[in-house]
């Protein structure tokens, strides 16, 4: 079974082809143009590489966010029309849990954070459990320095957009033997699988549930609002 994964969710965008947990390709770009400028140019260059085309695909796995308002409805929008024209399943995941799912292998609690501008954090905690992990504490968005006080006194893998731009802030802190992992997150890989996890649990799917968790109003519906 092929899947694709796509992550739009933040600047750092990742598409990824895998045949049932083989990865056959994978893009993962993080530099300063829009999604929608590249990421059917991305999908179509994918395929050819891997020497498929879309008709080859069985299901779509995309990140749901919390993100960006713009790269959400990109990458949503994208996976649903293509999964109508294809008629086949598209799941959705939440871009904190996935950040958590990649992560699970290595053996400690993760503290996913994503920059949501504005001074504040996406953030959630997670734990390994049978299959991936499971939430300790939930979504939100909130200052970061909030967000750290809520965390359990042990060592932690601080993941996401997040961790590179408050990690002087997270080291201040903390102030414990937590691991940092700076660097862009690409999740593409990880929603693949996610989706054909779900896929083969015989678990629901339906487009009209793939929609955007943007977790706080928009910059603009913020500003207009008496």
């Amino acid at each position: 079974m092929i899947s694709m994964g796509v992550d739009t969710s933040t600047p750092a965008g990742s598409v990824a082809i895998l045949s049932d947990e083989r990865l056959l390709g994978e893009f993962n770009l993080a530099s300063g143009a829009h999604h929608q400028e590249r990421l059917l140019r991305s999908l179509d260059l994918l395929l050819d590489l891997a020497g498929l085309d879309i008709s080859r695909v069985d299901l779509f796995a995309v990140a749901l966010g919390p993100g960006t308002f713009t790269g959400l409805r990109v990458g949503i929008a994208t996976v649903k029309g293509l999964a109508l024209a294809r008629g086949v399943p598209a799941f959705g995941f939440s871009t904190l849990k996935a950040l958590g799912d990649n992560h699970a292998h290595r053996g400690l609690p993760v503290a996913a954070m994503i920059d949501a501008g504005r001074g504040e954090v996406y953030a959630a905690l997670y734990e390994s459990d049978p299959g991936g992990v499971k939430e300790v504490l939930p979504e939100r968005g909130e200052a970061p320095e909030r967000f750290l006080s809520t965390l359990p006194d042990q060592p932690l893998l601080f993941c996401g957009s997040g961790v590179r731009t408050y990690s002087d802030l997270i080291l201040r802190q903390r102030r414990g033997n937590d691991q940092l992992l700076e660097g862009p997150s690409f999740l593409g890989q990880i929603l693949g699988r996610l989706g054909l996890r779900k896929f083969k649990e015989g678990c629901p799917w339906s487009l009209a549930s793939l929609k955007p968790n943007y977790l706080r109003l928009p910059d603009a519906e913020v500003r207009w609002r008496p």
